[in-house]
């Protein structure tokens, strides 16, 4: 069975040694699981290597998460995604006598290599592929994100600030909303009573600027709830929501943001809320990579033959090559922050919503983010409780 080689993606990390790899051997009892599956269209990056360690299948979340197209690795060996120091080790070896001997290897940890080199931490299940005959085909591997342990408690000190956050706003929404709506009210009855035209045309403005306070604080509460239900999305809508949150936080920005919108793009099934933090976090970066000059913001959305594009494009001051690379890393930033923000976008675009997301930069020239969303829904549930998957036609 030589040849078999696994492929994966970022996770909490602990390089094994090869001596861990026995010591796993040794004291796990044997059991054979039921062979996994390369799923297409899986949320969790998934591939398989034939018994040469040819690729054989890579799913768009494998694209997401290691950088190569499925056209450009499948028939390749999967000797390319390994770094060279474990080659050497032997690791790659054992793990393929364990996965014969057992059927198959769960949440190994280990490192790969994204296309443009980088050595990533992963967690990867691997299953052995067999015929009818029960003859080796290869092997079918699970590929999870793995993040630091020394991050654990930054992430529940973000987390529990994301949580008092999230309080603030409801209440913050309740305690003006209320009385927002009063004045509101009370700003139309006198409106309806004046008949002096100046008079209108100054409380016409005043209500729309009352309509405005109100839409920010519908959008902050929207933003904030914790809501990954998945529901029938307007892309557009939601890009519009994310430009508008973005410009409220930087409102002496000078840049000019155009969106053009592709009106053919059908609901998109996800959660609207965490679609709206990649979009609106994309669009904060494009405002601060702008900074105070008279730059440019340039967002599309774009229907194709099964997926809907989505890029942020500014003229910013770009991306150094050497930050390029590590940009979607946990923790890893070039400003004042948590370093949290790309590497959330890209568990959401990759992970759940089983999409890709890329960057293209050089320094002084901006930077181009582009997303790329599935058309094939997600599962959303019914009022009966049953599960659906809503089945996009594709344009003539």
């Amino acid at each position: 069975m030589s040849g078999f080689r696994t492929i994966l993606l970022p996770v909490d990390y602990a390089p094994p040694s090869t001596a861990a790899l026995h010591a796993v051997d040794a004291e796990a009892p044997v059991r054979r699981d039921p062979p996994l599956a390369a799923v297409p269209g899986s949320a969790e990056a998934t591939i398989t290597v034939d018994t040469t360690g040819a690729i054989t299948s890579w799913n768009r979340a494998a694209e997401g998460m290691l950088g190569w197209a499925a056209r450009e690795i499948v028939g390749r060996s999967a000797a390319l995604l390994v770094p060279e120091e474990r080659l050497r080790a032997g690791e790659l070896t054992r793990l393929e006598e364990l996965v014969a001997v057992r059927g198959s290897v769960h949440d190994f940890a280990t490192t790969r290599l994204t296309k443009d080199g980088h050595a990533v931490p992963v967690s990867v299940t691997c299953g052995e592929l067999t015929d009818a005959a029960g003859d080796a085909l290869g092997y079918s591997c699970v590929i999870r994100l793995l993040l630091p342990h020394a991050s654990l408690a930054d992430r529940l000190y973000e987390s529990e600030k994301l949580a008092a956050l999230r309080t603030i706003s409801a209440g913050f929404a309740h305690e003006i909303g209320n009385p927002l709506a009063g004045v509101t009210a009370l700003l139309q009855l006198v409106a309806r009573r004046t008949q002096e035209p100046a008079t209108r045309e100054r409380l016409a403005s005043a209500h729309a600027e009352l309509t405005r306070v109100a839409r920010i604080i519908r959008e902050l509460a929207d933003f904030t709830r914790q809501d990954g239900e998945s529901v029938r999305i307007d892309v557009n809508e939601v890009l519009r929501a994310a430009l508008t949150l973005a410009h409220y936080g930087h409102p002496h920005a000078r840049a000019t943001v155009v969106l053009e919108a592709d009106r053919r793009i059908p609901p998109f099934v996800g959660s609207r809320n965490h679609l709206l933090q990649v979009f609106l976090h994309l669009a904060i970066n494009a405002y601060e990579a702008i900074g105070d000059g008279e730059g440019r913001l340039r967002v599309v959305s774009r229907l194709g033959s099964d997926e809907i594009l989505v890029v942020f494009e500014d003229t910013g001051s770009g991306i150094p090559p050497q930050a390029l690379a590590r940009l979607f890393e946990p923790f890893f930033t070039t400003k004042a922050s948590t370093g949290l923000g790309l590497f959330v976008c890209r568990r959401i675009v990759v992970d759940e919503l089983g999409g890709t997301i890329v960057v293209e930069s050089e320094p002084g020239a901006g930077a181009r983010f582009s997303v790329r969303l599935p058309l094939q829904g997600r599962p959303i549930a019914t009022p009966s409780g049953h599960r659906t998957r809503r089945h996009q036609p594709r344009p003539n």
